[in-house]
C-alpha cells in the first residue's frame, strides 16, 4: 500500500484526464499517455521490487515494460505507430535502449517506445545509478552548463516559478527530456546554445490573435494555453515550451507540455527546431 501511495505518477494521471476534457484536439495524445502512466505504475511498482540495476535496464525493460507499452499503444495511440511498434523484435528494441541510453538519436517511433519502456525502472534509480545508466560523469569539471546535471540529457522544457513580471529575473527551471530531474538556469540564456543577447531569444506568447478556442460568448475568443510560451533563439533556430507555474499553479509541466499541440505547430511554422521532442515527437 505504502508503494502505491507513493506512485509517483498520481498527478500526471489527474491532469491528464483535466486536460484531456479541456482540449479535444489533444483527447488521443492524452489518452494515450493516460495509458501509459497505467502500465508505468503496475511496472514501476515491480521495479521497486526488482531493483533492476543500470546494466540491467535494457533488458528488465523489454521483458517487462514493453508488453504493456505495446498493448496501450494499439489501443489508445495512432493506427502508424502502434504499427510500427508492434512489427519490431524485441531484440532490436533492447539494442535502441543501449543506444539511447548511451546517448544517440533515434527515430521517432524508436525513440517513443524506448522511452516508454526505460520510464519505469529510470524512476526508481538514485542519482548515482542514474548517472551511470547514462554514462555520465557528474563530477567532471567541464560539464556543459546547458545539460542535466545528473544525467547529461538535454532539457525537455522549461518552468518558471512567478509570474509575467518574472519572465526575464528569475523564477527559472529546466526538465530533462531523460531523466526528468530539474535544475534551476539563467532565465537570460538560450538553454540550446547559451546565446544571452536578448535581441536573439524571443518568447512567443498566445494572445487574442494567436491559436484560440471560444469560450463565453460575451468575452469572445481566449487563448488555448495561457500559461504556456515558445522560448526561441535566433542564433541556433531552437525553441523549448516555457510552463508558467505562477500563472497556472495546477499545471504539470510534463502533462501540459503534452497538450500544447498548437504551439508546437506555431513554432515549427517560424521555422524553429524543438531542443529535444516530447515523448509522442512533438
Amino acid at each position: 500500500m505504502a508503494a502505491d501511495d507513493a506512485n509517483p505518477w498520481s498527478t500526471h494521471r489527474r491532469r491528464a484526464e483535466q486536460l484531456r476534457g479541456r482540449y479535444p484536439f489533444a483527447a488521443e495524445v492524452l489518452g494515450l499517455y493516460a495509458g501509459l502512466l497505467d502500465a508505468w505504475h503496475d511496472t514501476w511498482l515491480l521495479a521497486t521490487g526488482d531493483r533492476p540495476g543500470p546494466t540491467d535496464l535494457a533488458d528488465w525493460s523489454v521483458s517487462q515494460v514493453l508488453p504493456r507499452v505495446v498493448k496501450v499503444t494499439e489501443a489508445a495511440g495512432p493506427a502508424a505507430l502502434a504499427t510500427a511498434i508492434r512489427e519490431v523484435p524485441a531484440a532490436d528494441v533492447r539494442d535502441a535502449c543501449v543506444a539511447w541510453l548511451a546517448g544517440s538519436e533515434l527515430d521517432p517511433a524508436a525513440a517513443y517506445v524506448v522511452r516508454a519502456c526505460l520510464r519505469p525502472a529510470l524512476t526508481t534509480l538514485d542519482d548515482s545509478a542514474v548517472s551511470t545508466s547514462f554514462g555520465f560523469d557528474r563530477d567532471d569539471s567541464e560539464h556543459d552548463a546547458l545539460r542535466c546535471p545528473r544525467c547529461g540529457g538535454l532539457p525537455q522544457l522549461s518552468t518558471r516559478a512567478g509570474g509575467d513580471e518574472k519572465l526575464v529575473s528569475g523564477g527559472r527551471s529546466l526538465v530533462c527530456a531523460r531523466c526528468w530531474h530539474t535544475w534551476a538556469f539563467s532565465a537570460s540564456t538560450c538553454p540550446s546554445c547559451g546565446e544571452t543577447a536578448g535581441a536573439k531569444r524571443t518568447l512567443y506568447a498566445e494572445h487574442h490573435d494567436g491559436p484560440v478556442v471560444p469560450t463565453r460568448p460575451d468575452r469572445g475568443a481566449e487563448p488555448v494555453h495561457p500559461h504556456i510560451r515558445i522560448e526561441a533563439c535566433a542564433s541556433c533556430e531552437r525553441y523549448l515550451l516555457d510552463i508558467g507555474l505562477g500563472r497556472e499553479p495546477a499545471a504539470v509541466p510534463e502533462v501540459d507540455e503534452l497538450a500544447a499541440v498548437p504551439l508546437a505547430l506555431y513554432a515549427v511554422d517560424q521555422g524553429l527546431t524543438k531542443i529535444t521532442p516530447n515523448l509522442v515527437g512533438f
